[in-house]
């Protein structure tokens, strides 16, 4: 499998993270100092100080949990699939969509799930169980996998529309990707998107990809490509 991985954005966003992290803890700190001896002004300042340091606090979160801590998600996946051969391509953070794996068959978009505890579908994604603290910071939330995905393959559409006619289209296909440890896969039986643990990623996309009526010539495969990284 060959890989596309955007270096300078996963740097650029680290370091944001690392920034936004010492921000959220001086302004905090700074609210604290406040109250040690409080005036009316002074309590009014540091309760904005405490809004203010949670919303950067929560791009901290954002940043760091996916570009800070290693292994990335992207570096999770892209080890599971490094496998598969050299028809298929993977793309991290380079393309309208985070991750991206272009094969002969068609596009997978692979959603890492980090949620812990069980996670099922009934009507709509859940989660049951896993740390209150950690949901509500937002390191182990479930989110929304269904907007995600349809937001996720129109911009993919989308983009490769202007260069591509209907015709040459490529089936579009979403994954989810359940990377925490303690989660389990309860019934997903009427899940509109398939999900997986991470062991089972790439045995699921070969299966997915035998049983497709549709194989993509070499020379649009490879036009797709081009668009992907330009």
């Amino acid at each position: 499998m060959n890989k596309e991985i955007n270096e300078k954005l996963i740097n650029r966003n680290k370091k944001i993270g690392n920034i936004a992290s010492i921000a959220g803890i001086a302004i905090l700190g700074a609210g604290l100092v406040l109250n040690f001896n409080p005036t009316p002004t002074k309590t009014l300042i540091s309760f904005g100080a405490l809004i203010v340091g949670f919303i950067v606090a929560q791009i901290s979160t954002y940043f760091v949990s996916r570009f800070g801590r290693s292994p990335r998600n992207d570096e999770i996946i892209a080890e599971n699939l490094e496998k598969l051969n050299n028809d298929y391509t993977f793309y991290a953070y380079n393309t309208p969509v985070s991750l991206l794996l272009v094969g002969p068959y068609g596009i997978w978009i692979p959603h890492p799930i980090v949620a812990s505890g069980e996670i099922y579908y009934d009507k709509k994604w859940r989660q049951r169980g896993g740390s209150f603290f950690l949901k509500f910071f937002g390191q182990e939330n479930i989110g929304r996998p269904d907007s995600e995905v349809i937001d996720n393959e129109k911009r993919i559409r989308n983009l490769l529309l202007k260069n591509l006619d209907e015709s040459e289209m490529p089936p579009i296909n979403s994954i989810l990707v359940s990377l925490h440890p303690k989660a389990t896969i309860g019934n997903v039986e009427n899940a509109p998107t398939p999900i997986t643990e991470l062991d089972g990623l790439r045995r699921t996309i070969r299966r997915y990809d035998r049983k497709s009526e549709v194989e993509i010539p070499p020379e649009t495969l490879e036009k797709i490509k081009q668009l992907l990284v330009e």
